[in-house]
C-alpha cells in the first residue's frame, strides 16, 4: 500500500469516526425531542415508537403552565452574572499571571490549576462550601448560586485567559506606552479587543458550568422564586414515577440557549482554545 493509500485510509477512518462520535452524541438529543412531542401512549408504547406517533404540544403547554419561565430567567441572570465576574476578576488574575513578577507566583498558579478539576466537580466541594456559606449567611440568597458559580469557574477561565495573554505580542503594549496610554487604559482598552477569541472562549465555559449546575442549586436555595432550570426539570421525576413528556420538554428547552451560543461562538471558542501556550 503506498502513502496515497495508506493516507486516504486514515481519512476515511478518521470520518467513520467522527459520524458514528456524532451519532452517539445526538442520538440522546433527538431521543429527548421527540419524547417530547408524544402522548403518555406513545412514550410508553413497546416495541418505541420512533416516527410513528401522534404529535402533541400538551407537553410543552404543562411546562410552561407551571412557571418554567421563571426558573429560565433565574438561570439566565445566574449565568450572566457568573459571565461577568469570572471575565473581569479573571482576566485581572491572567494579565497579572503572565505579564507580572510577584512573590509565590508559581504556588498560586499550582493552586488555580489544581482547582480547575476540584471546580468541574462541584460535588467535591459541596459540604464545605456549604457548612461555610450556612455560617456566612449567604444561602438562599439571589447572589448565593452567581457566587459559588464564579468560585467553581474561575480557575479555568483564569487559565484560558492566561493562554490568550501570553499569545499577545508585548510590542502591542509597548507601542501603547510609546503613545502615551496608562496602564489603566491598556489594560481595559488595548488588550480585550485583541484576546477577544479567549473571552469568547472562556465566557462560553462559564456559561455552560452555571447554567447546567444541578447539584449546587439543589442544596443552597430552597423555594420556587430562586430555582434554575435544572431543578425545574427535576420537579417532573416524582416519588411515584416519571413524567417524561414535561420532562424531555423543559430538557429541550433548556439545551436551546447552550445551542444558540454555540451557533454563534463556536469559531471563536477554537480561536480561544488554540491562543497561545501556558507555562507556569
Amino acid at each position: 500500500m503506498n502513502k496515497t493509500a495508506k493516507k486516504a485510509a486514515r481519512k476515511t477512518c478518521s470520518a467513520l469516526m467522527l459520524v458514528v462520535l456524532a451519532f452517539l452524541t445526538t442520538l440522546p438529543i433527538f431521543w429527548c425531542i421527540i419524547t417530547s412531542l408524544k402522548t403518555p401512549q406513545d412514550i410508553s408504547a413497546y416495541p418505541p415508537k420512533v416516527f410513528n406517533f401522534t404529535v402533541t404540544w400538551n407537553n410543552y403547554k404543562q411546562v410552561f403552565a407551571q412557571s418554567f419561565l421563571q426558573t429560565a430567567w433565574n438561570s439566565v441572570v445566574y449565568s450572566l452574572l457568573t459571565i461577568l465576574a469570572c471575565l473581569v476578576l479573571g482576566y485581572l488574575a491572567a494579565y497579572g499571571f503572565e505579564r507580572r513578577r510577584f512573590p509565590l507566583k508559581k504556588l498560586l498558579f499550582y493552586i488555580v490549576v489544581i482547582g480547575i478539576p476540584l471546580s468541574t466537580g462541584s460535588s467535591v466541594l459541596l459540604i464545605p462550601n456549604y457548612l461555610m456559606m450556612m455560617k456566612l449567611h449567604l444561602t438562599n440568597h439571589w447572589y448565593t448560586l452567581p457566587l459559588l458559580y464564579t468560585a467553581y469557574n474561575l480557575p479555568l477561565v483564569i487559565w484560558m485567559l492566561i493562554s490568550g495573554v501570553r499569545g499577545l505580542p508585548r510590542e502591542i503594549e509597548e507601542a501603547a506606552r510609546i503613545d502615551g496610554c496608562s496602564q489603566a487604559y491598556i489594560i481595559t482598552r488595548i488588550i480585550p479587543p485583541v484576546i477577544r477569541p479567549s473571552f469568547a472562549a472562556a465566557a462560553l465555559f462559564a456559561f455552560i458550568g452555571a447554567w447546567n449546575e444541578f447539584i449546587t442549586a439543589t442544596v443552597m436555595v430552597n423555594g420556587y422564586a430562586l430555582k434554575n432550570i435544572q431543578m425545574a426539570i427535576y420537579d417532573y421525576i416524582g416519588f411515584f414515577g416519571q413524567e417524561w413528556g414535561p420532562l424531555c420538554g423543559a430538557a429541550t428547552l433548556a439545551i436551546i440557549p447552550i445551542l444558540l451560543v454555540f451557533t454563534f461562538l463556536g469559531k471563536q471558542l477554537v480561536s480561544g482554545l488554540t491562543a497561545g501556550a501556558v507555562k507556569g
